[in-house]
């Protein structure tokens, strides 16, 4: 199973891609860990997580070919 993650404002330019893959990542909980131990900068940074282009939950099960987006908060006007 193949995750693919995505990566938007600070988090692309502290991770220093705009994209990664995981694999066998059976849940949300479990591809957080993964994440911060990928890039442990993120553990000081705010971001929300979408699965498939949509809010996701903590007990999210995924699947393979998922897309997660990771986008840091922003503000408009």
């Amino acid at each position: 199973m193949v995750i693919k993650i995505l990566l938007y404002g600070i988090l692309a330019e502290k991770a220093n891609t705009k994209e990664f893959t995981l694999s066998d990542i059976p849940s949300l909980g479990k591809l957080k860990e993964e994440i911060l131990k990928a890039h442990p900068v993120f553990s000081d940074l705010k971001y929300y997580l979408f699965i498939n282009h949509k809010a996701s939950t903590e007990d999210a099960i995924l699947v393979d070919g998922d897309e997660i987006a990771l986008i840091p908060p922003f503000a408009g006007g």
